[in-house]
């Protein structure tokens, strides 16, 4: 089983890579190609691992779920909240509203507000046990395998228009997850059909899944005037969000199981919960005052946005292997665990 599962760390590994690089400074043509398939390739993946036979009903599912996802949600929620009153202490962020707001707005959980200043990408967890509980119901409500496809569709539909009417970013981010089931049901009909999938893999399907997600990313940003951007609401057009998501997804699936064993990817992508909730307000926070401090008025290659992010965002990975160190053999019930036992299943696509 972990053999079969390693190309999946390293595609979780990669893709964090990815996520942590589009929130560095990095140039906004590049930036807008990786926010065209990297959020809907961790919905995709995370129904990959899905398994329904786990839950014989919505008590266990929810049990399950809450602990696995919710509570490493909250737990690192808090760390980010004791973190901003530390920078707002010293004066490092401007922020003039009451200072409880945000820790009542974890639990509230509206992102691009007041009440989640602090959280950064965490509101991704929330939106995945939302996106898991929507797939859930409609696998218990469709049964087979097309009426849950109708549904999926259907709820799908109902996102993108939420969205397109102007909607505003609800709660855990539900508008976000009426969208992304449908990623994340592909994924997990993908694990279904696989072996008869897996015969298109090869160089030719690779390198017109890249064509097309190019494509189809560059004219919408053309058309729009928007980078695609789960967080800030902005698909852009649908149809060509859909054709550069899935062509992404197709691409990224092929190139990750042509990569070698790759410990380092595997290793992030083990703990890739670690690295979504630390690196941006944290970690990426600390590196820019060094930066600052130490490196850029002394080393002009640093100025180059392709460079800086790159610089950030391996940084980040390498110093957040002792926090990953700690929390998983000292603090495991941040991460929904109970006791030291080690698992492969520290990330946040536990399943």
């Amino acid at each position: 089983m972990k053999k079969r599962l390693d190309w999946l760390d390293a595609g979780k590994g990669l893709g964090m890579l990815l996520v942590m690089m589009g929130h560095a400074d990095i140039p906004e043509y590049l930036k807008t190609y990786i926010y065209t398939f990297h959020m809907p390739l961790f919905f995709f993946l995370s129904g990959y691992l899905f398994k329904i036979e786990k839950y014989p009903n919505l008590k266990v599912f929810l049990i399950k779920r809450t602990k696995s996802l919710v509570l490493p949600y909250l737990c690192f929620s808090l760390v980010a909240y004791l973190w901003f009153l530390v920078v707002y202490y010293y004066g490092k962020v401007d922020y003039h509203d009451n200072l409880f707001t945000p820790l009542i707005g974890t639990f509230i959980d509206i992102r691009k507000s007041n009440w989640t200043v602090h959280s950064g990408a965490l509101w991704f967890v929330a939106c995945l046990f939302c996106t898991e509980l929507f797939f859930y119901l409609i696998s218990k409500i469709g049964r087979t395998n097309k009426k849950i496809s109708f549904l999926l569709i259907l709820l799908s539909v109902i996102g993108c228009i939420y969205n397109k009417m102007g909607g505003q970013p609800l709660p855990w981010s539900i508008d976000v997850a009426m969208i992304s089931v449908g990623f994340y049901g592909i994924g997990y009909f993908y694990k279904e059909y696989r072996e008869k999938l897996e015969r298109f893999i090869n160089f030719k399907t690779f390198i017109f899944f890249l064509l097309v997600n190019t494509a189809a990313g560059y004219f919408n940003y053309v058309l729009t005037g928007d980078r695609v951007d789960f967080y800030n609401s902005s698909l852009g057009n649908i149809l060509l969000f859909y054709m550069a998501a899935f062509s992404g997804i197709g691409a990224f699936m092929i190139g990750i199981k042509r990569i070698k064993r790759s410990q380092a990817l595997q290793y992030i992508g083990k703990n890739s919960i670690i690295y979504l909730a630390l690196h941006q307000k944290i970690i990426f926070f600390l590196i820019s005052l060094v930066m600052q401090k130490y490196v850029l008025d002394n080393v002009d290659l640093v100025d180059i946005p392709v460079i800086k992010g790159l610089l950030y965002t391996f940084t980040a990975a390498f110093v957040l292997v002792p926090a990953v160190y700690i929390i998983n053999h000292y603090l495991p019930f941040m991460l929904g665990k109970i006791g030291r036992e080690k698992s492969r299943d520290v990330h946040m696509n536990i399943s």
